[in-house]
């Protein structure tokens, strides 16, 4: 499917210019800066729906403790002990949306451990 949208000459001119610069098309750099757009868009959405996650976690570990837990809109959408099984659905229903699929564990960040090297005879 090709969409088609209307911009206005001043921002056309703007992206023709840079796009000389880089040697590269308008629409190329179009098609970036809003692929860029909608991430950004994307990682803010996700943001928001951990602080949800957060904000419910000790009802969720009351109720859902183990399983994984779908969030959308600031709201628990779905749950199941199988992580596969909820993607599916969560994919199935709400497609291209993010939504956030997270385990309810008893500590709600997730928590890293890295080893570091230890270099012999260092002091």
């Amino acid at each position: 499917m090709v969409m088609q949208l209307a911009v206005n000459e001043l921002t056309v001119a703007q992206l023709e210019h840079v796009a000389r610069e880089k040697n590269t098309t308008p629409q190329r750099l179009a098609e970036q800066a809003i692929r860029e757009f909608l991430r950004s868009e994307a990682r803010r959405t996700m943001q928001r729906e951990m602080n949800t996650f957060f904000q419910l976690h000790a009802r969720l570990l009351e109720d859902y403790s183990g399983q994984y837990v779908a969030i959308h809109q600031g709201k628990l959408v779905d749950h199941d002990s199988d992580q596969l099984a909820l993607y599916q659905r969560v994919d199935r229903r709400y497609r291209n949306t993010p939504v956030l699929i997270k385990q309810v564990l008893a500590n709600p960040e997730e928590e890293y451990t890295f080893r570091s090297p230890t270099l012999e005879g260092a002091s």
